[in-house]
């Protein structure tokens, strides 16, 4: 009987940590400044892209072909994206080092993508942005303050609550 109290103690305990972690790891990531010179290869041109985060507040998509969330939510950002482009930007950023080329071109033809679509060859900002599962959204204001994100897939309805959010924050 004590064995079982302890067991279920213990894990109560690592629970608690592991979601105390995970609210300070939410706020850092909600108010760190990223790196203003972040450029990567785009998918169409294949020319370096320099996101220019003082133009528009930016949604960044972090993605990968292959992924069935991915390609659940692919659709919802795409409409997202035509309804409040003229005062957003958004960018896919594919985990090319997770992907093929090949694959990503079939998928932005599938979903018909037309905002831009930068490769993460490397993985650096993957780990920039804290390695997180995809897709993972990061909002970020003109000063390139990541203000909120949304890990994992999720419904057309909390996404664009979070588009109009970045877009009432630079009001």
């Amino acid at each position: 009987m004590k064995k079982r109290a302890w067991m279920l103690n213990g894990m109560l305990l690592v629970l608690g940590l592991a979601a105390i972690y995970f609210i300070i790891a939410s706020q850092a990531a909600k108010t760190e400044s990223v790196y203003e010179d972040i450029s990567l290869k785009e998918l169409a041109t294949g020319r370096e892209v320099q996101i220019q985060y003082a133009d528009k507040p930016t949604v960044l998509l972090m993605f990968t072909s292959w992924c069935p969330y991915c390609n659940e939510d692919a659709p919802k950002i795409v409409a997202l994206e035509e309804k409040y482009r003229d005062r957003l930007q958004v960018y896919g950023v594919n985990l090319l080092y997770q992907d093929e080329v090949s694959e990503l071109e079939s998928y932005v033809d599938r979903h018909q993508i037309t905002y831009p679509v930068l490769m993460d060859e490397t993985g650096d900002m993957h780990r920039k942005y804290g390695r997180t599962g995809f897709p993972a959204l990061f909002f970020l204001n003109k000063q390139g303050e990541v203000v909120d994100q949304i890990l994992g897939s999720t419904d057309m309805e909390t996404i664009e609550a979070s588009f109009l959010r970045l877009l009432e924050e630079e009001a």
